[in-house]
């Protein structure tokens, strides 16, 4: 990573990966043998959880997806997959090494914290219940009121407007390499996140 701009007023972050260490096979871990769980999580499954993950943060109710799955994979396991819904909370790890101080001392600093992410808002809540240091971020905006997923420009155009932010003094923060050079391309500065003695090396401020 390199230094970006001397003056920055804003911080936008993503929220699993960034600021919450998350494993989506925590809630349901436990509860059924690790085949159920291999089987959901099968990267090869056209309708597996990555699809409906998806449709979750895209704007999906529960419901819908809970109908889908069971369309596609009976009834059996879309129970399963209720359950992972309504144990959500416990995929949470922690936040991620280092984040809650740095948050604290770039709140210290005087610059304005935001949230924009490929979530829910029920997931939002959840963190936010869990982690009161996310409550330093002033507001967030999430891909499922926007019903379009990062990379997508909307939700990123969409977070620019809301928070009255400026291009010039404002660092986009993601671990996802498409939406970093998503964010670029509009004009903002933007870095991936590593960790967050990496992230403080690009904020002169809180070095």
């Amino acid at each position: 990573m390199t230094v970006v701009a001397t003056s920055i007023t804003d911080v936008v972050f993503g929220l699993d990966g960034v600021l919450i260490e998350w494993d989506g096979r925590r809630p349901i871990t436990g509860q059924y043998p690790q085949g159920i769980a291999d089987m959901m999580f099968d990267p090869c499954d056209e309708w597996g959880m990555e699809f409906y993950l998806a449709m979750l943060e895209s704007g999906w109710s529960e419901e819908r997806v809970l109908a889908s799955y069971n369309k596609h994979h009976g009834p059996a396991i879309a129970w399963v997959l209720k359950m992972y819904l309504d144990h959500e909370k416990d995929g949470f790890v922690g936040m991620m090494p280092g984040m809650p101080e740095l948050l604290g001392d770039l709140d210290a600093a005087g610059i304005r914290l935001w949230g924009l992410a490929n979530t829910t808002r029920k997931h939002l809540q959840l963190a936010l219940q869990r982690f009161s240091e996310l409550r330093l971020l002033r507001d967030f905006v999430v891909s499922s009121e926007e019903k379009l997923r990062l990379p997508d420009p909307v939700p990123v155009r969409r977070a620019i407007e809301h928070f009255g932010i400026d291009s010039g003094t404002t660092l986009f923060v993601n671990n996802n390499e498409q939406i970093v050079k998503r964010i670029g391309e509009l004009g903002f500065q933007s870095v991936k996140f590593k960790d967050a003695d990496s992230l403080r090396n690009v904020i002169p401020t809180v070095v």
